[in-house]
């Protein structure tokens, strides 16, 4: 694990002052590309201090730069005294290990590279580390959540699919799942929607927000209406707003603001 560690890290490329991004590339063998993450460390941050970071996740088609389109990063961490991170999930991995596509194993390259890098490389409070994402980012904040809970604090999605069939894009579901069918139980199996026991035994809070005007509402509310029942602690907050960059910039402060809770708590 080690050598595996050490051959990921590819590089640690620092830019500019102390409140410019900074990129590492990171490279492992449960994937085939190199990962691009983007990150944001406080401009106060002080020598040997360790604080809270929240993992954002990009929606399909984004890259690592999604998330600073929409929203001024530093700003956020600098507010919050967060690192935040922004993984490049590819522009369709749904963040999952595909049981099709030999070797496209993300889920796996998360837990073992990336996440790892993130909190071994950056000063990382591990006790309060968050992740969270958009769309198809959402999908995937909750879906690693799930796999990893002992590495969060806790979770969040925004405007996530909650049930990939009420995807726009299901072809692009397809290519790592397959066709979407009747007797093709894996379109259950990768969906939150059908995984709220293993939300359950994670034993965690979560954050789910979506626009009451945004085309995954319904599988939004179904989702937050079955962790309910289940007693799980979450978040459901709806507000005006459509799959779109304006809605999850007015967003994103409520979720860091949720996470923040945890930190004072702690």
């Amino acid at each position: 694990m080690k050598k595996l560690f050490a051959a990921a890290l590819l590089m640690l490329a620092m830019c500019g002052g102390a409140d410019a991004q900074r990129r590492m590339v990171l490279r492992g063998s449960s994937y085939p590309k190199a990962d691009t993450v983007q990150y944001y460390l406080p401009s106060n941050l002080t020598a040997g201090e360790r604080c809270p970071a929240v993992v954002l996740l990009h929606g399909y088609g984004g890259t690592f730069r999604q998330w600073a389109a929409i929203a001024n990063l530093q700003y956020y961490s600098d507010e919050f005294h967060f690192i935040i991170a922004c993984p490049d999930g590819f522009k369709d991995s749904w963040y999952i290990d595909s049981p099709l596509k030999k070797g496209e194993n993300y889920g796996t390259f998360f837990k073992e590279t990336i996440i790892r890098a993130i909190c071994d490389s950056l000063p990382v409070d591990k006790s309060l580390v968050f992740i969270s994402g958009l769309s198809m980012g959402g999908h995937g904040a909750l879906r690693l959540f799930m796999e990893n809970s002992d590495l969060f604090r806790a979770a969040g999605s925004m405007s996530g699919v909650m049930d990939l069939t009420a995807s726009s894009v299901t072809a692009s579901i397809a290519k790592h799942i397959g066709k979407k069918s009747a007797d093709n139980n894996n379109w259950r199996l990768y969906s939150n929607l059908y995984n709220i026991d293993r939300l359950k035994a994670a034993g965690k809070p979560i954050i789910v927000n979506c626009g009451a005007q945004d085309f995954l509402i319904e599988a939004n509310r179904k989702f937050a209406k079955a962790c309910a029942q289940e007693g799980i602690d979450v978040v459901y907050m709806e507000s005006p707003g459509k799959h779109e960059n304006s809605y999850w910039a007015l967003i994103l402060p409520e979720q860091l603001r949720f996470f923040n809770k945890f930190v004072n708590k702690h």
